[in-house]
């Protein structure tokens, strides 16, 4: 167990897969980290496109970085257990291969663990930026007072109150919890932040954008017929109130079924 008054050990977790286009910005981000992290874990889940390849290149510029390489798909949650399975850090935080850090995310998360050193999981705020990173909208997520709150307003929400690659969390609670379900094709860090809050877990919001999100026509969260199947279990699985879980389900599947037809 680590001293509670040092500053805390952080990981940096990051799964790829045909990531080329963008993976070379988002290490970038981490160079130029004001505090640098205590390891990088780069994963590629069996890209085709040289992924592992171009991530390699930056061990010049980070020491600490590994690349791991599965020769076939594991798909999401496989690969992102693996890549923690690497971390040997108290903290791992999040980055998605499409996205950046600001140049001071180390240093909040790290400040902000130092004086809260009970934190299980933590999220932050994020903007969000078209596929070449112009037209910045900042998104200010909300702090919830209990863990049932957090899990309603986040299974009622239109917009999922965080970002994944805004959040970091303690490996041993990570562990604990049994990490990203492997069943899950999609909404998987949906289900892990419910997941922390129904096991009691202590959840934090950090005040500060920590990362910068870019939206892009590949990413996993458009395919809405996986997302509405997704979206229905995690209803299943973490409300418990019958009635509240029918409102849930007969009022998000709709809306998500309207923007399947008018967007595709």
């Amino acid at each position: 167990m680590r001293d509670l008054t040092s500053s805390p050990t952080i990981a940096v977790a990051i799964a790829a897969r045909n990531a080329t286009r963008f993976i070379g910005a988002t290490l970038d981000s981490l160079v130029e980290q004001s505090r640098k992290p205590d390891q990088v874990i780069v994963i590629d889940d069996g890209s085709t496109d040289g992924t592992a390849a171009l991530a390699s290149i930056y061990k010049s510029r980070l020491s600490n970085l590994t690349v791991i390489q599965n020769q076939t798909s594991l798909g999401i949650s496989a690969a992102r257990n693996r890549a923690n399975a690497a971390a040997e850090t108290d903290y791992i935080a999040v980055l998605d291969a499409d996205d950046l850090f600001g140049p001071d995310t180390m240093q909040q998360y790290a400040e902000f663990l130092t004086d809260h050193p009970d934190t299980d999981l933590l999220y932050a705020d994020t903007r969000v930026y078209d596929s070449e990173m112009n037209h910045g909208k900042a998104r200010h997520y909300p702090s919830f007072r209990t863990s049932r709150e957090a899990i309603r307003r986040t299974l009622g929400s239109p917009l999922v109150p965080f970002k994944h690659s805004s959040m970091v969390y303690r490996r041993e609670a990570f562990e604990e919890i049994g990490g990203y379900d492997e069943s899950l094709p999609i909404k998987v860090d949906v289900d892990l932040f419910l997941r922390f809050h129904a096991e009691g877990m202590k959840v934090l919001k950090l005040d500060q954008t920590t990362s910068l999100h870019r939206k892009h026509d590949r990413q996993v969260s458009v395919n809405r017929l996986r997302g509405i199947k997704a979206y229905r279990r995690l209803v299943q699985t973490y409300e418990p109130d019958p009635i509240v879980r029918g409102l849930l389900l007969s009022t998000r599947i709709p809306s998500e079924m309207l923007k399947l037809l008018l967007r595709g």
